[in-house]
């Protein structure tokens, strides 16, 4: 707890509790659970200014282990300060009382809205999107010089603010760990939640960044099919999610498993990219899991799948990774496409400017792989827009053959940017007579493997 003696900034005073609960009145007891309670109160800040919070009452009886967790708590979430990471106020550990103060997140729990029809499909990938991001930011340690493993992944502990906005919680069991070392632990027994724990970690006891992954992969399937990731009453395989999803996923019947009211409103591409994540999160084996920030990627395609009215995909539907540029929901101006080509296309590189005039770069393809030694550059005028898109689906040479985009040519209300690569293979093309072109997709790796585009229905 020497840790704790640096923080005595954030200590509140036990009487400043027992005034915000009215003394730990039961009308103002949101939860409990085998920690202690949760009870809602309002905490005076300075003036006359009141703050909303969530003050955990830990239990008295409290173990060595739980004082450790209690600690825990209050040293990473003082350090670590992140939108999709629960808000700190402050604690107490006055006498036999030890108390946690939090933000009061207005949307409780997502394990408790999981079955609710009222959580669209929209809103629970911006929730998924939260939550993942918040955990690459532990696992990444942006900002700090340490990165941490949550250790206890699972909706109940992934809170929902006003706006909907994820907020990952419960830190006690959290793991930190130098950036310049591997993250890895062993014990001897297995902490967590019992549905959501890596099969690796529960038999070998090694605790690594990826255990936090296949617990975050259980969730996404809980939003996904509407559920708990342990229902007792089941004594089939229905019981854990888990091992339900797989063989639904592997037999290709994972359609059987979404929630009744979502199916009619997941898109395709986004249902595809959603659920192939979430598998890929559930290997049983750690190292070929996903880093948290490749589900980012895939969370963000499959979101902007989602809201985005894409065309049909040109090219490879497996090659690569997914990626995306929606203009339009983003309030951003194309301004430049790069485009790394020869033979084929090899990479596209774009630069957008926000609403402030901020340039922001991005760029999809050429990933350790070869590339063109004919970089092409394309800049836009400021009243110029896209009007039509022609290319070309062709192979690879080689005895490994690559579906991939051979070739591209760019029409505007100007003038025409003609042909990039080669044109051979098969033609495609799109043009924007009614509506209008709102931004890119595709997939891309070592080349540019698939693209699509997004439109916009102009209204009046």
């Amino acid at each position: 707890m020497a840790e704790i003696q640096q923080l005595q900034h954030l200590k509140i005073p036990l009487e400043d509790i027992v005034v915000a609960t009215n003394n730990f009145a039961e009308d103002t007891l949101i939860g409990k659970g085998g920690f202690g309670r949760v009870y809602k109160g309002q905490l005076p800040r300075s003036g006359e200014s009141s703050i909303t919070v969530a003050i955990k009452r830990l239990d008295e009886t409290m173990t060595g282990q739980g004082m450790r967790e209690f600690g825990m708590e209050i040293l990473l979430l003082a350090s670590y300060k992140h939108t999709n990471l629960v808000s700190l106020v402050g604690f107490s550990d006055e006498g036999a009382e030890k108390i946690l103060v939090y933000k009061y997140e207005l949307n409780g729990s997502l394990d408790k809205l999981l079955d609710s029809p009222d959580l669209t499909w929209e809103r629970r990938l911006r929730i998924c999107l939260g939550a993942a991001r918040g955990l690459e930011y532990l696992h990444a340690g942006v900002g700090t010089s340490h990165r941490v493993i949550h250790r206890d992944i699972k909706s109940s502990n992934i809170l929902l603010d006003f706006k909907w906005e994820a907020k990952i919680s419960d830190f006690g069991l959290s793991k930190i760990g130098p950036m310049n070392q591997e993250l890895t632990f062993l014990f001897s027994n297995a902490s967590g939640t019992s549905g959501y724990i890596d099969p690796e970690y529960q038999n070998t006891g090694v605790l690594s960044k990826e255990s936090d992954v296949y617990s975050f992969g259980v969730v996404m399937f809980e939003v996904l099919c509407g559920r708990l990731a342990t229902i007792v009453r089941f004594h089939d395989e229905r019981r854990f999610l888990s091992s339900f999803v797989k063989r639904h996923y592997r037999e290709g019947g994972s359609n059987e498993i979404i929630m009744g009211v979502l199916r009619d409103q997941i898109k395709p591409y986004s249902l595809q990219t959603f659920s192939r994540v979430a598998y890929w999160c559930l290997n049983e084996t750690r190292n070929q899991r996903p880093w948290m920030k490749m589900v980012v990627q895939e969370l963000q395609s499959s979101f902007e799948y989602q809201i985005g009215s894409p065309t049909r995909l040109w090219g490879s539907n497996t090659g690569g990774h997914p990626w995306s540029l929606l203009l339009d929901n983003n309030n951003l101006k194309l301004r430049k496409i790069e485009i790394d080509h020869k033979g084929w296309i090899f990479s596209l590189g774009f630069t957008v400017e926000d609403l402030n005039g901020s340039s922001i770069s991005s760029h999809y393809g050429g990933n350790g792989g070869p590339s063109g030694d004919q970089p092409s550059e394309i800049s836009f005028d400021e009243d110029e827009e896209i009007t039509e898109i022609l290319g070309t689906v062709g192979e690879t040479p080689g005895r490994v053959v690559y579906t991939i985009i051979s070739s591209l040519c760019i029409v505007t209300n100007k003038r025409r940017h003609e042909r990039f690569g080669r044109e051979t293979g098969t033609n495609f093309s799109i043009s924007w007579d009614i509506g209008s072109f709102a931004g890119f997709y595709g997939r891309a790796g070592f080349y540019l493997d698939g693209l699509g585009f997004y439109s916009k229905t102009n209204t009046v």
